[in-house]
């Protein structure tokens, strides 16, 4: 590991999804903090960003250690960021061509007998109309993401190295 990296340069297969509208303002929080966690560039890591969830992410799903998923949610100022675990959705069905994370996980269960473990991370939105740029909250609230995110692949590192998970 080189001095100043942030991670160590083996962490398992981890997937981060960001996902939501660019054009949309706050909504495109999601996709730029995967674009962020790409730039990372560590082994075993895949970030992606797509507009919304569809059935084809279940397959890299089902093959990932860790997922985690991160988008923008409707928030009063002053809101930070949230990480909740997931688990897959017991209905296991997806609705068309957009879908939930949890329903995604369910489908990579159903397709290959496995999931993994999964994070939801999600980002305070105040303004979702017509743009590109993000709201002063929403800016914040990619760095605190980006953070979360270091926090989940450390924890991750640990597991699989049998360390602390604190």
């Amino acid at each position: 590991m080189a001095m100043g990296d942030p991670f160590p340069p083996a962490i398992g297969i981890v997937l981060v999804i960001g996902y939501g509208n660019t054009l949309r303002a706050d909504d495109g929080a999601g996709p730029r903090v995967a674009a962020r966690v790409s730039a990372w560039c560590l082994p075993g890591l895949t970030a992606t960003a797509v507009h919304q969830l569809t059935p084809e992410l279940a397959e890299p799903l089902a093959n990932a250690e860790l997922a985690i998923f991160v988008d923008a949610r409707l928030a009063d100022a002053g809101a930070g960021v949230e990480i909740v675990p997931l688990e897959p959705s017991r209905s296991g069905g997806i609705n068309g061509h957009t879908s939930d994370p949890r329903s995604l996980l369910a489908l990579a269960q159903a397709i290959s007998g496995r999931h993994p473990r999964a994070w939801l991370v999600t980002l305070p939105a105040a303004d979702l109309a017509m743009g590109e740029r993000l709201s002063p909250g929403a800016e914040r609230g990619v760095e605190d993401a980006l953070a979360g995110i270091a926090a989940l692949i450390e924890r991750e590192r640990r597991l699989r190295s049998g360390g602390d998970t604190r």
